[in-house]
């Protein structure tokens, strides 16, 4: 069973600087190009936190909490909310991954006027770069600025045909103009990855931007049902599925307005009726082709109903009788297809399923949650 611990560092410097015991097993999640959250239960009175200032170390933003199984961390970032109950005498700590910071920021060129958000030197324009690359330069834009750096790392530029214009005067933050990019037809998935340093001192976070994907999409990992995976949940949604056209909405309104667009009329051929979709989250957008890629994108991501998996694993990949027989905990990454062997499940008809793990969260002591993306793959 593994050893769930929470560590706090300084979120600026990312230095370590104390260990909390929880009252409980904490709760996080992680999935690809999200933010992710947090929640650790602490009894401040607890002789185990006698020594932790715990009421420096709720400061919003100031401090980050790490979470833990074993030396793996499954989520850190910086404190966001704190609640404490008079009655349980719990105080109750909450927070995101360290792109929540990015939510909270505003995207402009760093080299422009801040007092004057509308003045053209405050906007962020990349030429001639990959979608990797212009994601890479929006992260980077934002930590140039004075007083703003935070301990991540951010992989070298990466140029390509790629351009885009971010209007200082939209007031978008990082993480929506991130959020944004990965949506396009083949956008980049993000993943903000903690780790502690060599030294075993301070916490840091890698930058892991996809092309377009994140993971080793042939893993040779292998999850078998009944061993140590457990019950597999299957989902699927098909309320904007299948669809056959798309329309983005961009800038302006009536007849001025920008629009994307993208059809494929496959599925009419094999017998389903034609339908629909519109896309009213890119108004802002006034390029015409970066609207059509999200108008590609939509209907890729709609072209069927959308079949998701939820399953839990063994966090040190053993039976329930302690015979080790899949990967543990650390020993793959989000965006990963490993393979699901599935025998004797009531729904899943029997057979070796590749598939893509999107994110995962606590769920007991010795067990994860997985949020899984099916793929055409059946072996």
């Amino acid at each position: 069973m593994a050893t769930w611990r929470v560590l706090i560092a300084d979120t600026v410097t990312g230095t370590l600087l104390s260990d909390v015991t929880p009252r409980d097993l904490p709760s996080f999640s992680r999935r690809l190009t999200d933010k992710g959250s947090w929640t650790v239960n602490v009894l401040p009175e607890d002789r185990a936190n006698s020594a932790v200032d715990l009421h420096a170390y709720v400061d919003a933003g100031r401090y980050t909490w790490i979470v833990l199984a074993d030396d793996y961390i499954c989520q850190a970032g910086p404190v966001f909310t704190y609640q404490y109950d008079n009655n349980t005498r719990n105080l109750s700590v909450s927070g995101t991954g360290i792109q929540g910071l990015f939510a909270r920021r505003v995207l402009r060129n760093p080299a422009g006027p801040a007092n004057n958000i509308v003045h053209i030197g405050n906007d962020l324009v990349l030429n001639n770069f990959t979608l990797r690359g212009i994601a890479r330069e929006i992260v980077n834009a934002n930590l140039a600025q004075v007083g703003y750096g935070l301990p991540i790392d951010v992989p070298a530029p990466e140029t390509g045909t790629n351009t885009r214009t971010y209007f200082g005067y939209d007031l978008a933050t990082v993480w929506d103009r991130l959020d944004e990019l990965s949506k396009v037809d083949k956008g980049p998935e993000l993943d903000f990855r903690p780790y502690i340093t060599a030294a075993g001192t301070k916490i840091r976070w890698e930058l892991a931007i996809g092309s377009p994907t994140l993971g080793n999409q042939t893993s040779t990992g292998v999850w078998d049902y009944g061993a140590a995976l457990g019950q597999i949940d299957v989902d699927v949604n098909g309320a904007a599925s299948p669809c056959t056209k798309a329309w983005v909405k961009g800038s302006g309104t009536e007849r001025t307005m920008l629009a994307g667009y993208a059809s494929n009329d496959t599925l009419i051929s094999l017998g389903y009726p034609p339908t629909d979709y519109v896309d009213n989250e890119h108004t802002s957008v006034v390029i015409k082709s970066t609207l059509d890629a999200y108008a590609a994108a939509d209907l890729a991501q709609f072209s069927a109903p959308e079949e998701a998996w939820k399953c839990s694993v063994r966090v040190d990949g053993t039976t329930s009788r302690g015979r080790a027989v899949s990967p543990t905990l650390g020993s793959w990454a989000l965006g990963d297809a490993p393979v699901f062997g599935v025998s004797g499940h009531p729904w899943i008809k029997d057979g070796q399923y590749r598939r893509r793990i999107l994110g995962f969260s606590n769920e007991s002591e010795s067990t994860v949650a997985l949020d899984i993306q099916t793929t055409l793959a059946v072996i």
